[in-house]
């Protein structure tokens, strides 16, 4: 990456008439303070050349890039999704978020015991919920989604309400059996999946779970680029 220090990142950060400033004091390594409306956050160095956060925002040029030398000097697609994301913003916009929130309250969500202990999260179907319903929801994440790799695939999560959405199937498809039915949603704070296993674990078991889904988060985030 050439454009040091973060210019491609600054330029979008002020476009959206926020501010990004390089503070040294306060921090071992330096740090990158961004401000946007009432959203504020702090990215920290580690020490390595490299702003974990930042560097993702742009494209790697190589496999497994480890420091800001191994990205190019070009953001992601989605980047402006990204850095809302990143500051807690939902990429949805203010004027369409009470449609997207009545259509999920309608839905019925059901939590998906199989997957409990490795990757918890609730799902509906289009026998769930109402088709229009269904249906809006595939557009929304097509439309707001960010893309993001889960083991050898690629997908589309859409950040909403402390919670990430995305759907099995692909919506381009002309066969029926290929499109969409299955939706899913798990909580940004994986922890708070506690909620759907207490009333069946012990709250030792629940206290330990919570650590292991942190764990195996923390890893799934490390190869997000």
């Amino acid at each position: 990456m050439s454009d040091q220090p973060y210019g491609l990142v600054r330029a979008l950060v002020e476009s959206l008439g926020g501010s990004m400033t390089y503070e040294k004091s306060g921090f071992r390594y330096g740090a990158w303070v961004i401000n946007i409306g009432e959203k504020s956050k702090i990215i920290e160095a580690c020490g390595d050349q490299s702003f974990p956060e930042l560097d993702k925002l742009y494209k790697p040029k190589v496999k497994n890039p480890r420091n800001w030398d191994d990205y190019l000097n070009e953001l992601q697609p989605d980047t402006d999704f990204r850095l809302m994301i990143l500051m807690g913003l939902s990429p949805v916009p203010e004027d369409e978020h009470n449609d997207l929130s009545r259509r999920i309250g309608r839905a019925k969500w059901k939590f998906a015991w199989r997957y409990a202990r490795t990757l918890p999260h609730e799902y509906t179907t289009k026998a769930m919920c109402d088709t229009d319903d269904h249906a809006s929801l595939i557009v929304f994440i097509e439309k707001y989604g960010i893309v993001e790799p889960f083991n050898q695939y690629r997908s589309k999560y859409l950040y909403f309400c402390d919670r990430k959405y995305w759907h099995m199937g692909d919506p381009n498809s002309d066969d029926p059996e290929k499109q969409p039915n299955v939706i899913n949603r798990t909580w940004v704070d994986v922890k708070r999946h506690a909620e759907n296993v207490k009333h069946t674990w012990t709250p030792e078991e629940v206290e330990l779970q919570k650590r292991i889904w942190e764990i195996q988060q923390e890893k799934r985030e490390k190869r997000v680029v």
